[in-house]
């Protein structure tokens, strides 16, 4: 089973790699790419972007010089299909990890609707829940460091995700414990102190504010597309393993 878990979530993750590299191409790099046009000094270039908020991720807002970055046009689009595959993969093997052992218990029936309401979970937890503290930025925005979002994002997810996984399966005070982890990170957000954008054109910082909002809106779709996707997805890869390993269970015992 081990096996086929892996294979399945390679093949998942290339089916969402693409997937999401083609809708990030519609919906996301042009925002990116409209956005550095305002910028006044070295950020992150819009390759290392594409991804940055898209799964939690986030890029940072210092760069180096010297730091090699793709080309735009094939070259960027091939490493963001290839970064966007990798974190498809990882994801899609946590999802069926988790759906099997629902399964293996009794407590998770494997169907398509069902693969849609695991993906929209998942999406509540790894998207949601840390961009009601830190939304999806643009480059030139202003954020505090790197290092301190980044772990506030990680504790976020997790916390996020056991919360939901109490309030849903949970029995008695356990449930009772879901909304307070859900809530806990939020207590404290590594949030940026100062304005925004530090653009000295006021109708810069007007049009980066109306960016920084369509980048939120498309990271958003563009990540509940990657997670009702994965969800249906792993649901369909788990129930033809479930069946092939039951058939084989049924001719090895006939």
């Amino acid at each position: 089973m081990f096996r086929s878990l892996v294979f399945g979530a390679c093949l998942i993750g290339l089916v969402l790699g693409l997937t999401t590299t083609a809708v990030q191409s519609v919906g996301v790099t042009p925002i990116l790419l409209a956005a550095e046009q305002y910028e006044i000094g070295d950020e992150p270039h819009p390759a290392a972007a594409d991804t940055a908020h898209e799964h939690g991720g986030d890029a940072g807002h210092h760069h180096d010089e010297g730091a090699w970055a793709p080309a735009d046009g094939a070259e960027r689009l091939f490493y963001t299909a290839i970064s966007n595959i990798c974190t498809g993969i990882g994801f899609a093997a946590i999802l069926l990890v988790v759906m099997n052992q629902l399964r293996e218990r009794g407590q998770l029936a494997l169907s398509a609707g069902r693969g849609l309401v695991v993906g929209a979970l998942a999406y509540l937890a790894v998207f949601v829940a840390p961009s009601l503290g830190l939304p999806p930025e643009i480059p030139g925005a202003s954020a505090a460091a790197l290092e301190s979002r980044q772990l506030w994002w990680l504790a976020t997810v997790i916390l996020s995700a056991a919360g939901l996984g109490l309030l849903i399966l949970g029995r008695g005070w356990q449930r009772w414990l879901g909304p307070v982890l859900w809530l806990l990170p939020h207590g404290w957000v590594p949030a940026h102190q100062g304005p925004l954008f530090a653009h000295p054109d006021p109708q810069a910082v007007a049009a980066l504010s109306a960016l920084h909002r369509d980048f939120i809106l498309a990271s958003g779709l563009t990540n509940l597309a990657f997670w009702l996707l994965a969800g249906v997805l792993c649901a369909v890869v788990l129930k033809r393993y479930a069946s092939a390993s039951g058939e084989r269970a049924h001719d090895a015992t006939a």
